[in-house]
């Protein structure tokens, strides 16, 4: 027990230092601090001439750190006068110095907080560009409870902080501001605009991102159609920009699935057909709709449904075979699996490829039909002991959490 929380107090001093040294490095990289390059460059040649100049005749420039010594000291104005040039050539650099100093610090001083302040104000009214981040989640639109659906992601994926999300959206950047009043939504990150715009979505460096979950946003429109036509039309945006990434939008109208599917959506949220679905089993089945949230919320049983990496030896055997790797283990139960995961490009490019494989022109149909039929993460439930589990599925277990 003490071992596991070592382990994880490690963890988080790592992921700490990690996210410090990432600052960093997009803070040196910048170009506004190129003249802090400058003003160091310059400290570092007047100790080398001063120490080249005074060597010899003055005992006090024996090395470099003599020299850096007084160049710092020189370049603040300090003047502690434990070092003082001798010869005339290295007073009048002694004289340059002083000078080039005082009006360098005044500037740089200015410079910095401007850039500082220029990048908060930027950063809060959704003007950034986020062109380093990578393996983030672009959330697309807004919510009246943004911030529950926030703090649960946050919950449910303890991998993800508030640094690695970006909201897209037109919300007033007073709203998202008060997000970050929470200490755990204070890396939160905004990009301002339609989110279903290109521009928007360049800023957020969706090309780099991990996951873009697109909202049934009715923040400008509470018309259903409107609502859906904009995340047809921000799939397809997104799709262009990256094909890779993969993307669930949720719509409100479930006729609006097939503009979904043909723009290659990787998973839809069919948020009123759940609803509806969730009230009709209600009314057939006592605390069904307990089990359903309690599955979803973790609060009681301590136990959620995931889905996980199925080991490559168990890949064209049967579900009975791989079912038995799970007996005896109390923290997982095996209740199905999740067929056709990945990059749906990829996956229907390897399906025709094998599909063309055969010589009989019938059974050739028969294949490109079942390619063109095919559908990307399709659950399979407690399958049949003799189901041939297929390349690029997951297995879905009910898991106990920590386990």
């Amino acid at each position: 027990m003490l071992r596991d929380g070592r382990k994880e107090g490690l963890k988080v001093l790592l992921q700490s230092r990690r996210k410090q040294l990432k600052k960093l490095f997009v803070f040196l990289t910048d170009a506004k601090v190129r003249p802090f390059y400058v003003f160091f460059g310059f400290l570092l040649a007047s100790a080398g001439i001063m120490v080249w100049i005074e060597r010899g005749v003055n005992d006090q420039f024996r090395n470099f750190f003599d020299g850096l010594w007084w160049s710092i000291i020189t370049f603040s104005t300090t003047g502690y006068g434990d070092k003082v040039p001798a010869s005339f050539t290295g007073k009048v650099l002694a004289i340059f110095t002083v000078f080039f100093g005082i009006g360098a610090t005044t500037l740089l001083s200015g410079t910095l907080a401007s850039f500082l302040v220029d990048r908060n104000t930027k950063a809060r009214r959704g003007l950034m560009e986020y062109k380093k981040l990578k393996n983030h989640l672009i959330i697309c639109g807004w919510k009246e409870d943004m911030e529950d659906i926030l703090l649960d992601i946050l919950r449910v994926a303890p991998d993800t902080d508030a640094e690695n999300i970006v909201i897209v959206s037109n919300v007033e950047p007073e709203r998202v501001e008060a997000l970050k009043d929470r200490p755990q939504l204070k890396g939160l990150k905004f990009v301002r605009g339609d989110y279903f715009a290109e521009t928007s979505l360049l800023r957020g460096n969706v090309k780099t991102a991990k996951k873009v979950l697109i909202l049934a946003d009715t923040l400008e429109s509470t018309a259903p159609s409107e609502v859906d036509s904009k995340t047809v039309m921000t799939v397809l945006t997104v799709k262009a920009l990256s094909k890779d990434v993969y993307v669930c939008a949720e719509i409100l109208d479930k006729k609006y699935e097939s503009y979904l599917r043909h723009a290659q959506c990787d998973e839809i949220i069919f948020s009123r057909e759940f609803s509806r679905r969730v009230l009709a089993n209600t009314s057939a089945t006592n605390g069904m709709s307990h089990i359903i949230y309690e599955l979803l919320s973790q609060e009681k049983s301590r136990s959620r449904i995931v889905t996980r990496p199925i080991p490559s030896e168990y890949v064209g055997k049967t579900y009975g075979e791989f079912k038995r790797a799970f007996q005896g283990d109390p923290q997982k139960l095996l209740i199905g699996i999740l067929e056709n995961t990945g990059s749906p490009n990829r996956i229907k490019m390897e399906s025709l490829r094998e599909a063309q494989k055969t010589s009989d022109v019938s059974q050739l149909i028969i294949n490109l039909q079942k390619v063109k039929e095919l559908e990307v993460n399709r659950p399979y439930l407690l399958p049949d002991d003799t189901y041939t589990i297929q390349k690029y599925s997951l297995a879905i277990l009910l898991e106990r959490i920590g386990a």
